[in-house]
């Protein structure tokens, strides 16, 4: 007897592999279908793994009609978000490269 199926066949999420430069290799999951608007603001959910060893869950890209950016995971501490993890994004034009390259999947 065979067993049920149970689960979707559906993939929910869009994989990604990008690259700029020497220094970092970035790749993931980009989860279009969870996401959501919060005002001006669209939140998609996504997974980051940085160079094969460090995979980063919980993260997000912003959007915004004007910028677009790659957001670390927050938890909510009484009315405000923080951060776990902290994406120096002044000084760090891969990130911008990778969110702008997320934007057009």
């Amino acid at each position: 007897m065979a067993a049920k199926k149970t689960s979707k066949e559906v993939k929910e999420y869009v994989d990604f592999v990008f690259s700029k430069g020497e220094n970092f290799d970035y790749s993931g999951r980009l989860y279009k279908e969870k996401s959501r608007e919060a005002g001006k603001l669209t939140i998609t959910p996504m997974s980051l793994c940085i160079n094969g060893l460090i995979t980063i869950k919980g993260c997000s890209l912003m959007e915004t009609d004007k910028n677009v950016w790659v957001s670390g995971p927050q938890y909510k501490s009484g009315d405000e978000y923080k951060d776990y993890l902290y994406i120096d994004k002044a000084n760090n034009e891969d990130m911008d490269a990778l969110a702008n390259y997320l934007q057009t999947l």
